[in-house]
């Protein structure tokens, strides 16, 4: 778990950057990094959708008797392996397209 909160703060801070480019200055030279950053957000936002529904226990459990299921971890060790290497995927993305288009 705590990969997976690394992952996602260290994503989140790529994004600041990102947002912090694309309102300076400079931001009509960001060639690179608007593709990348729209299909980045969409991917992401519907990845958080899915994690989300997952982790929110009133929408996998509607009975009370289910308090044990609801306790637990709901991820496998290879579905947060997956996510970790989504998450990782657009992170370096974006750091390249950043360095990219800064050159």
């Amino acid at each position: 778990m705590n990969d997976l909160m690394d992952s996602i703060m260290a994503l989140q801070t790529a994004f600041q950057q990102v947002q912090n480019l694309a309102n300076g200055p400079g931001a009509t030279k960001l060639i690179a990094l608007k593709p990348l950053l729209e299909s980045s957000s969409l991917e992401l936002e519907k990845e958080f959708k899915r994690i989300l529904q997952i982790l929110q226990p009133g929408l996998r459990h509607k009975t009370k008797r289910n308090l044990g299921q609801r306790l637990e971890w709901p991820f496998q060790k290879a579905d947060v392996e997956q996510i970790l290497l989504l998450l990782e995927r657009h992170k370096s993305g974006l750091i390249f397209a950043m360095n990219s288009d800064q050159m």
